[in-house]
């Protein structure tokens, strides 16, 4: 560690030419300022004990109580300093062998991954096993709706093993459903049971706004929502007998480290995780599994210099293209979307009454003529719609269907420029018999059409 960060020692005080994502060059003045690492790896680089806080001095056996009615100090760097040097330790560590304006108890970054997916919400799911049943919950994850958003465990998740991230993210967005109406053993409310875990879910995605408001998200929603989130203790202890959680404590500091550090998508170790696979564990077969580490630094060496080479060939194939530039966009969350079908229907002619009795589409021709009597005549108030409607005849019976609709934006911050991704789509499928004799459900999804007129 102390190698990899010696080139910022001289630059860190002196200063050096900066450019910044929008081009222009500046001074500055690179320092080591967060660390991002899950839960014991910042034990290690703070020197404290497992079960501790490394950014506050809250005592082991006060995690679970109230952050905002026991505000514990954070950690002073210089008192911890003046202590080991009286006690004649090594005090290097804690230094980061001479960094400038390093504090490594201010370094410590939230960690979306193994602190709320693969922390609180997979100990949340566990407490709701034990609180209203597994029958129970897996019975409800099985009733669930088709949806695009949602994936559905229709085996349930009460045997799931080596459950991941991204599917503990899955399993959240429907979590509250399932146990909304729940009815908990010996007739006891669920009051206090829906208001933890909303108050978890809440947190969970407002951690990860891509941005936010300082009057709003961080001193008014975060704070009320970290508080309610470190409630969960007594909830916790009814049902599981656990209490001291550091991951729920964390929860209090997560306003900290956004105002210091910005939105938590720039140092997300879900980000990292796969670099586990690249650099470790292909570069480790590819030794001989003895005196490995000088192989394996060598064969990163090597990839990494194809990898740029094989990108070179491709630019100059290419014709040697500039760069693409990216328009300046103002920020924001919600972009526009936009309704995409595919270039062929799913079926090029269906009979009208098969989508009256297949697809149960039985004002379908009415409403077919209603709209076409409303296009060619605007001005129309309704009864002479309706008027004209009954003298119109559709001289076919076979029209054109889609099963799927799609609605897409586009995100510009992408790193290779601006690309759409699907946000949400329609299914429209009746059921179908298999070739194995049983027959496939139909899915109709259910969807509300904002028609302009503010209705």
């Amino acid at each position: 560690m102390a190698f990899i960060l010696a080139p910022l020692k001289g630059p860190g005080v002196s200063g050096m030419s900066v450019t910044s994502g929008d081009g222009v060059t500046r001074r500055g003045h690179p320092i080591y300022a967060t660390f991002v690492g899950d839960y014991p790896e910042q034990c290690l680089v703070t020197a404290v004990k497992t079960g501790e806080c490394p950014t506050c001095e809250a005592p082991r056996d006060k995690l679970g109580e109230d952050s905002e009615e026991t505000a514990f100090p954070l950690r002073d760097l210089e008192k911890i300093l003046v202590a080991l040097e009286t006690l004649g330790r090594w005090t290097n560590h804690l230094r980061k062998s001479g960094l400038p304006y390093t504090n490594i108890f201010r370094s410590i970054s939230p960690d979306i991954l193994h602190q709320l997916y693969q922390g609180i919400v997979k100990h949340l799911i566990s407490w709701l096993k034990a609180a209203c049943g597994e029958a129970e919950i897996d019975a409800r994850c099985r009733r669930l709706p088709p949806n695009h958003n949602i994936r559905l465990f229709l085996n349930g998740i009460s045997d799931l093993n080596r459950v991941t991230g991204k599917e503990h993210d899955q399993i959240s967005r429907f979590l509250l459903g399932i146990i909304v109406d729940i009815q908990l053993p010996d007739n006891i409310s669920s009051t206090r049971l829906l208001t933890a875990v909303r108050g978890v879910l809440d947190f969970l995605h407002l951690a990860q706004y891509p941005m936010h408001t300082p009057r709003r998200s961080l001193t008014s929603a975060m704070p009320s929502l970290a508080s309610t989130t470190t409630r969960v203790s007594s909830l916790i202890w009814v049902f599981a007998k656990i209490s001291n959680l550091p991951k729920l404590h964390n929860c209090a500091h997560y306003v900290m480290y956004i105002s210091l550090f910005g939105t938590t998508n720039n140092y997300n170790t879900e980000y990292t995780e796969r670099l586990h696979i690249y650099l470790a564990k292909d570069a480790y077969r590819s030794t001989n599994f003895k005196d490995e580490f000088p192989q394996m630094t060598l064969w990163l060496e090597r990839k990494e210099k194809i990898f740029h080479h094989e990108k070179y060939i491709q630019w100059r194939l290419d014709g040697s293209p500039a760069p693409p530039t990216l328009k300046p966009l103002p920020p924001g969350i919600i972009y526009e979307r936009r309704l995409k079908m595919t270039k062929h229907p799913t079926h090029k002619a269906v009979r009208i009454n098969t989508l009256v009795a297949d697809y149960g589409a039985v004002l379908f021709r009415d409403a077919l003529i209603r709209f076409i009597v409303q296009f060619n005549n605007p001005t129309f108030s309704r009864p002479q719609i309706e008027a004209r409607s009954a003298s119109v005849t559709l001289h076919f019976n076979r029209v054109p269907v889609y099963h799927r609709i799609k609605f897409i934006t586009e995100d510009p911050y992408t790193a290779g420029g601006p690309e759409d991704s699907v946000v949400d789509s329609i299914h429209v499928q009746p059921r179908k018999p298999l070739s194995s004799g049983k027959e496939l459900p139909g899915r109709f999804d259910t969807s509300l059409v904002n028609d302009g007129s503010d209705g």
